[in-house]
Formats: C-alpha cells, structure tokens, sequence
C-alpha cells in the first residue's frame, strides 16, 4: 500500500522538525520513511507491549534510514578484529540524528503503529 502525502503536509512534517534536524534531514527523506514504515511494521512480529512493538518498528526504520539515506555520514575504518567499523565521528554523528529522529517518528507514526499494534495482537 503506498501512502500519498501531499507537498505541504510535508512542508508541516518538516516545520515540526527539530532545528537541529532541518539541515540533515530533506523531504525526500521524509518520504523515504513514510515507504518503509509498512515494510517494518509487517517485518516485526506482535507483542504483548505496544511501546516494545513501536521500538522496534522504530529501531528499525531508523536503522535502515541512516544506512541507506546516510550513508555518506558514515565513515568507516579497518578493525583488524571486527572488520569494518565506525569510526568514532561518524558513529557520534549517526547517533545523534537516531536520537533527535527518534522522537520525531515516535509522535509522528504513533497513531498508525498503535492501529498495527492492535491489529497483530489480536490474530
């Protein structure tokens, strides 16, 4: 199911972004996460909790939005025993904007995950 959003929700959905976000954040990457919040929200399995359901959902997609929308942000180094790895700026840049991100996704899908939520609950 592919959600249409209109250009000036999206101008709202930015707007409402934290100003530390507003420079790493574009709409197109908005739009990316509105995509995949299906494939994640099908991907996790039900749980008894629903702030453990939208954790995970939550988790996810952000995991998958930094590596593949933010990519270029992450630096990488050769370890000789964990192979590749962050290296120290990068893995404080990419967790700064999970953390800012967070709570943004949260309040903005959380009437959308409760619904899901209840829905793989209750089969």
């Amino acid at each position: 199911m592919k959600i249409i959003i209109t250009e000036s929700q999206y101008d709202r959905l930015f707007n409402d972004l934290p100003v530390s976000l507003k420079r790493r954040i574009t709409q197109e990457d908005l739009e990316w996460l509105d995509q995949e919040l299906i494939h994640h929200i099908v991907s996790n399995g039900p749980t008894n909790k629903f702030d453990d359901f939208s954790d995970y959902v939550i988790g996810d997609l952000l995991h998958g939005f930094l590596v593949n929308r933010k990519d270029e942000e992450i630096d990488t180094v050769e370890d000789p025993v964990y192979g590749l790895v962050y290296d120290d700026e990068s893995l404080s840049k990419v967790g700064d904007l999970y953390w800012a991100l967070k709570p943004f996704l949260e309040k903005k899908y959380e009437k959308r995950l409760y619904r899901a939520w209840e829905i793989k609950k209750s089969k």
